[in-house]
């Protein structure tokens, strides 16, 4: 096996984490010291199975973060929906309508949890952005 350091974390990624490159190295590393068993027909078994799994998991990962991209990319839908609610209550804060009972706190309150939805969108946008420049950065990786 090589011993090779680890990478910088990718962006949410714990240290323990291993990171997609790194086990792409060693699944390498193992079908190359099962295909070095020359004679031993029971190691090149090992080694096609191996390489199959590692084939399929490479596939579904890649499925699984393209799915993920897409359900991220509705952050976009919940800002545009959102402008439209915040114009709203701040026109309704301004009119005649703000002077009745209670309208100026309920105004508040949707000011106030439009921001936390306005900061959930955020987070999902970084979220995205780290998820891309991380598929990018493996696709460097196996060009070379």
């Amino acid at each position: 096996m090589s011993s090779q350091p680890n990478p910088v974390p990718a962006p949410g990624a714990s240290p323990a984490d291993p990171q997609p490159a790194v086990l792409d190295a060693e699944l390498a590393d193992l079908v190359a010291e099962l295909r070095a068993r020359a004679g031993d027909a029971e190691a090149a078994r090992w080694a096609e199975r191996l390489e199959s799994a590692a084939t399929r998991l490479a596939e579904e990962s890649d499925a699984l973060k393209r799915r993920l991209l897409t359900g991220l990319s509705v952050n976009h839908d919940i800002n545009n929906a959102l402008v439209g609610v915040v114009g709203n209550a701040q026109l309704l804060g301004l009119g005649p309508a703000s002077a009745l009972p209670g309208v100026k706190e309920r105004l508040e309150v949707i000011a106030r949890e439009s921001n936390r939805i306005k900061l959930a969108t955020q987070r999902l946008a970084e979220l995205k952005h780290a998820l891309l420049i991380e598929g990018r950065s493996q696709g460097r990786g196996q060009e070379s």
